[in-house]
């Protein structure tokens, strides 16, 4: 069962980190660095915990089969990004800047190497995570590579300990503490946003990351539920939906996705027009899926885009 507490949290993060990097220095409520380290390694941590109770194995047999397919998808996502940089043009990236980064996130000589080895898999989708910020924005993986990294490490981890013999509640347990831990996070940042304004807890600051300002009786109605949106459509390399426009009244957009045969459950979040449906938890191989888009603000959700149909 989804732990909506914790989607909502994750939800809620991924919106604080994407605000945030859109301010300027000088931005009053821009997050200070250790709130916003602080901000980045919790959202990291309950993310991967998240798809790890999700995708974890009933049995250690189960647990077992998870950790090779969690492995596969690992090595899926390192040749992606290894490629990535490897298509960089040289107007873009000196070729010398881009075998530097290579080497930063563990491809000795900017070779991609052996990938079937357990340890060295590992070792990478780790590093990608703790590197990246070091890296120039041009040179770093997309960000829908690192959010799917620490969604499969998550699984990874997850079953590895099952299926060594550890206890499913073992995972459940630390899922809540690093949903218990994220939430204090969210709650400091609101804390900065209202101290960095005179408006204090009616700031519209907390709007742009789906909180409700305060508002005193008689004051002016809360805006519009966000408005229609364009055709929505589906990359499927990237997971990502994408729409024409931001819809009228819109704050951020989320992500649905329907299991066939499951309930209907949040799936990402953004700012921007384009939105992941594999950013809260993995999409399962050979699931099919009903994916589709809704414009949010801090009143509630504008009206469904149209639906698109996707097999894992």
């Amino acid at each position: 069962m989804p732990d909506q507490e914790l989607i909502d949290a994750i939800g809620t993060g991924d919106l604080i980190t994407q605000v945030d990097a859109t301010r300027s220095d000088y931005d009053l409520s821009k997050l200070t660095v250790p709130l916003a380290t602080l901000v980045s390694s919790r959202l990291t941590a309950a993310r991967g915990a998240n798809a790890a109770v999700l995708l974890a194995g009933g049995s250690a047999a189960a647990a077992s089969a998870r950790v090779v397919e969690s492995r596969q998808r690992l090595g899926g996502l390192l040749r992606n990004g290894h490629a990535h940089l490897r298509s960089i043009p040289e107007e873009d990236a000196p070729a010398a800047d881009v075998l530097q980064a290579l080497e930063t996130y563990g491809f000795e000589r900017g070779n991609l190497g052996d990938l079937e080895s357990p340890s060295r898999l590992e070792s990478l989708a780790r590093s990608a995570q703790q590197v990246t910020p070091e890296l120039p924005a041009n040179l770093r993986y997309p960000a829908n590579i690192l959010t799917r990294l620490t969604t499969w490490l998550g699984v990874l981890d997850a079953n590895k300990l099952i299926a060594g013999g550890d206890l499913l509640q073992t995972i459940i347990d630390d899922k809540d503490e690093k949903r218990d831990g994220l939430l204090k996070a969210i709650s400091r940042v609101r804390y900065h946003y209202c101290a960095a304004s005179d408006d204090g807890e009616k700031t519209v600051e907390l709007a742009r990351i789906g909180m409700q300002p305060k508002r005193d009786p008689g004051e002016a109605q809360p805006q519009p539920l966000p408005g229609a949106l364009g055709t929505a459509t589906f990359q499927a390399s990237t997971r990502q939906l994408t729409v024409p426009a931001m819809p009228d009244h819109a704050t951020f957009l989320v992500a649905w996705r329907k299991p066939a045969g499951g309930e209907a459950e949040q799936a990402g979040v953004s700012t921007e027009p384009v939105v992941g449906v594999s950013d809260f938890s993995p999409l399962q191989a050979g699931v099919t899926y009903e994916l589709w888009v809704m414009g949010r603000n801090s009143r509630g959700s504008g009206p469904e885009s149209n639906h698109v149909t996707f097999t894992a």
